[in-house]
């Protein structure tokens, strides 16, 4: 797997290389160091990242993101308020399946008219790093369930 210099990992995920410095003093990011000190990132880190994102566009707090984030980690999602059944926070795959459905009319031909090929790329390229996130929650809760079923 391929490691992301800081700089790197900032530029890719379009946030400042102090965002990714905070998020990883957090603890919500992890990176390893090098012999030479140099911390690098794999590619998960992106996916974490725009969990991240669509979480505080849905008004988590960091220290709430991190709860579910370390429950992502140990592969379930913690009992939360809109919690159903047997420990599935549906209300957090519902909020992240309206802003997809959001991002996606974003990207309808009329939409992106307006858009130079720059932006247009950065878009799709938002709405595919939200639909990784989202794909990695659903297939989370498919496990979960899978038992039950």
């Amino acid at each position: 797997m391929r490691k992301y210099k800081i700089g790197e990992i900032a530029s890719l995920a379009g946030v400042s290389k102090r965002t990714i410095d905070y998020y990883t003093t957090l603890g919500l990011l992890m990176s390893v160091r090098s012999e030479s000190n140099y911390r690098y990132y794999g590619g998960e880190t992106l996916v974490r990242l725009k969990i991240i994102e669509s979480m505080k566009m849905s008004r988590f707090t960091l220290e709430e993101i991190k709860e579910q984030l370390v429950r992502l980690d140990d592969g379930g999602y913690p009992p939360a308020p809109g919690t159903e059944g047997n420990g599935i926070n549906v209300e957090l795959l519902r909020r992240q399946l309206k802003q997809l459905e959001k991002q996606l009319v974003q990207l309808q031909p009329g939409s992106v008219a307006g858009l130079n090929e720059a932006q247009t790329a950065r878009l799709r390229n938002k709405v595919m790093l939200q639909s990784m996130a989202l794909f990695q929650s659903l297939m989370l809760y498919i496990n979960e369930i899978k038992a039950y079923i």
